[in-house]
């Protein structure tokens, strides 16, 4: 009984990798070589420009919203690895109190305490567990809202490029350098939502335009659809200057 209470203790200090265990049933994924980046060679073939490739793990990681919430994620596991630790040593210490009452107290009277302290020890365990698992579903959760809210600024990078499909480099054996557009979508999507909401956007909301990348040099400039002969310009309305308050 109090080996179990002993054991309890002991593993309410390691409740992150405890939970990560109980959090999914399934094997983790094997490591998988990272793709590897080979020089650009001058090709003609268009086809070459329809598909680009992303390192997502990177892509979030070194992305302000990735920052941003490593940064809280962090902090907040701080926090709980003390609350555990404090109450670590507070059930340990209680065991111990209550080991040197075994010579004294009467053996039904021991018994129910043990009892007792098995059941508390059981229940700040599951309590820890829970908080735990809340973590990691936040820190999954900024992940999802962070992926959904680049979409468009992907979407907007593949129109520019032609591009037909992406790629995740994790899945890719060998790539050319000049398909990867980890680095392009981090600048990209830093701009269009910056360290980002932990909550996701509303619905229909538009991200702010986003500064398109240079275009290859030699590459003929896209064509714009002129304006019908003697059309001008749409004028730009000034915005108005702030009225003094009257009282």
């Amino acid at each position: 009984m109090m080996r179990r209470a002993t054991a309890a203790v002991l593993g309410l200090m390691m409740p992150w990798a405890a939970a990560a265990q109980d959090a999914s049933s399934t094997p983790e994924p094997q490591p998988v070589a990272p793709a590897v980046q080979v020089p650009s060679q001058p090709s003609s073939n268009n086809a070459a420009t329809a598909i680009m490739t992303i390192n997502r793990d990177e892509l979030f990681m070194n992305s302000a919203w990735g920052k941003r919430a490593q940064v809280e994620i962090e902090a907040r596991r701080t926090e709980i690895e003390a609350e555990n630790d404090r109450l670590a040593d507070l059930l340990a210490t209680e065991e111990q109190e209550l080991t040197g009452l075994r010579q004294t107290l009467p053996p039904e009277e021991f018994r129910k305490r043990a009892d007792e302290f098995d059941k508390r020890v059981i229940e700040v365990r599951r309590e820890r567990d829970v908080v735990v698992r809340e973590l990691q579903s936040q820190a999954d959760e900024e992940r999802t809202a962070f992926f959904r809210g680049l979409l468009p600024v992907l979407t907007q990078l593949m129109d520019e490029r032609g591009a037909v499909a992406v790629l995740d480099q994790q899945a890719i054996f060998v790539a050319a350098e000049s398909i990867n557009v980890t680095d392009e979508l981090i600048r990209r999507v830093d701009i269009a939502l910056g360290a980002g909401p932990a909550e996701p956007a509303p619905e229909g909301t538009v991200p702010p335009p986003v500064e398109t990348m240079p275009a290859p040099e030699g590459a003929e400039p896209a064509p714009q659809d002129p304006l019908p002969e003697g059309t001008a310009p749409a004028p730009v309305e000034p915005v108005p200057a702030p009225q003094p308050d009257a009282n």
